[in-house]
């Protein structure tokens, strides 16, 4: 069963006569406002926290519409008129974000209907997630916002984030948007995963900081999401679901549609009670999650680390046609616990035919090499000698792709960082060249010159479209995954009984 937010399980896990829920698209107009009023924006320029933090960002991004700081005190802030009131305000806005007091915001909800707002984000905490009376106050102002047809995101909640229109709700993300969407009930967790998929050069289309869903939730914006032409792939950071019979229906069809991986908050016992002093929410045991990401196609995942390197196997790794893997390593160990980073992800690590490795012999001296796949051998570190077992790998048609794990970041010679580039570029230009999908991986310790190793070849990697992964089980595991997202969708790369057997089956999971 799917836990609730009120802390009963609704609807046993099934599709049977799920009914087709209104369409998300009603939501667009969230992500297009002409007008914002920021209502709590702080005096002093150096409390660059809540209501400043949303100015700032608006501030920086080059939002094209109007901005209106409202508070009492003042009447400029950061260059801006600002307003005693929403009362005030020469035009209606049409979203408001809410900085002030919990107490306060029944009578900001009775403004807002006053000047026809359409939306407000409640960043104001103080609801649901701090007790009997904060509930009640959170289902009042719901009720008013019903009454007067707008729309709450939150409260407790970071917001928007919509590079393509300019909306953040920091100025530390880019302006750059892409194709990925997010969903995050906690505004942390959302602020991090954003500036991590940054880092790694992933760009969003649309982030949503959802909070205690007092009136927006976590189905109605997966809805909105999946019909969304700038969101090509989604991830969601969920602690409870308000309506487990439809939030399990939006998921499974949605699956079908794009790509989903889902990060579950409260997954322990004691994760569970930190949600509902978080958002309110009550999270359920992991096993019926588990179940759920199965049933519904979504694929799962444990961290924000392994959301992004989701993210960074479905933006830059060619579809690969079946999941049997390749792997090209320096070293015996390395190549040892590569190919079991990849059986334990379940994906297949073939022993070469006679032909490959008598080809590969043509070329590889036997002394010091491995030719069974794993490939091995320090005549590696020659760039030319690289490329043609790249493309004698790539033309054997015995593997789906390919993994190059680089030598171990070192100060010295002979893997220094020459020496890497050289070899990386290699393999940059061998992936332009052959049909077969490759990624790359870059080990790194923590040390100042392992870890300024990794970033340079993270950054040629980024320029050059090709997925990087800082250890094989990493690169393994999101590949795993992409297999089984791309095979629930309705026009798969693949379709084969071996995919379908691993889509059954979670990374790290037995075979």
């Amino acid at each position: 069963m799917v836990p609730s937010s009120e802390g009963h399980p609704s609807t046993p896990i099934s599709t049977c006569g799920i009914q087709e829920e209104t369409p998300g698209s009603g939501l667009e107009f969230l992500f297009h406002p002409r007008s914002i009023a920021i209502v709590g924006t702080p005096s002093d320029p150096a409390m660059n926290q809540g209501a400043g933090v949303f100015l700032d960002s608006l501030i920086a991004f080059g939002y094209q519409g109007d901005i209106y700081p409202v508070n009492p005190k003042l009447s400029e802030i950061r260059g801006l008129k600002s307003y005693p009131s929403l009362i005030s305000l020469p035009r209606d806005p049409d979203y408001v974000v809410c900085c002030i007091p919990a107490a306060l915001t029944p009578q900001l909800v009775k403004d807002c209907a006053s000047r026809g707002v359409r939306a407000i984000s409640i960043y104001t905490a103080g609801f649901s997630e701090a007790g009997d009376q904060g509930a009640e106050l959170e289902k009042h102002i719901a009720g008013l916002a019903r009454q007067a047809g707008i729309r709450l995101i939150g409260p407790n909640c970071m917001g928007l984030y919509c590079p393509k229109t300019r909306l953040s709700y920091s100025s530390l993300l880019s302006r750059e948007a892409g194709g990925v969407g997010l969903l995050c009930q906690s505004g942390g967790i959302s602020l991090a995963l954003t500036i991590m998929g940054n880092f790694m050069g992933i760009r969003f289309s649309k982030v949503v900081s959802y909070g205690n869903a007092a009136d927006l939730n976590e189905a109605d914006f997966l809805e909105y999401l999946s019909q969304d032409n700038d969101t090509r792939v989604m991830g969601a950071y969920i602690e409870g679901v308000r309506d487990g019979h439809r939030f399990l229906g939006t998921l499974t069809r949605l699956t079908r549609l794009k790509p989903v991986a889902v990060l579950k908050g409260g997954r322990t016992a004691a994760g569970s009670k930190a949600t509902a002093s978080h958002t309110g929410s009550f999270a359920g045991d992991e096993r019926i999650w588990r179940g759920l990401c199965r049933q519904t196609g979504a694929v799962e995942v444990h961290s924000s680390e392994e959301m992004i390197d989701f993210f960074e196997a479905w933006s830059r790794l060619k579809p690969p046609k079946g999941r049997r893997v390749g792997i090209i390593a320096w070293g015996g160990g390395p190549s040892v616990v590569t190919t079991d980073d990849c059986e334990s992800a379940g994906l297949i690590v073939p022993t070469l035919s006679i032909k490959t490795r008598t080809d590969l012999k043509a070329f590889v001296p036997e002394p010091g090499s491995s030719i069974n796949n794993p490939i091995d051998s320090p005549v590696l570190a020659n760039p030319a000698l690289l490329s043609k077992v790249i493309e004698t790998m790539a033309l054997c048609r015995e593997v789906d792709l390919l993994i190059i794990r680089l030598p171990f970041a070192v100060a010295r010679p002979p893997f220094d960082l020459e020496v890497t580039d050289t070899i990386l570029e290699a393999v940059i230009q061998m992936s332009k060249a052959v049909d077969i999908p490759m990624t790359v991986v870059q080990p790194h310790g923590e040390t100042p010159e392992s870890s300024g190793q990794f970033f340079v070849v993270h950054r040629r990697c980024l320029e050059a479209g090709l997925p990087v992964f800082s250890t094989t089980r990493r690169a393994a595991d999101a590949i795993s995954r992409l297999i089984q997202a791309a095979y629930r969708l309705d026009r798969p790369w693949m379709a084969d009984e071996e995919t379908e057997a691993c889509s059954s089956r979670r990374p790290g999971e037995a075979q």
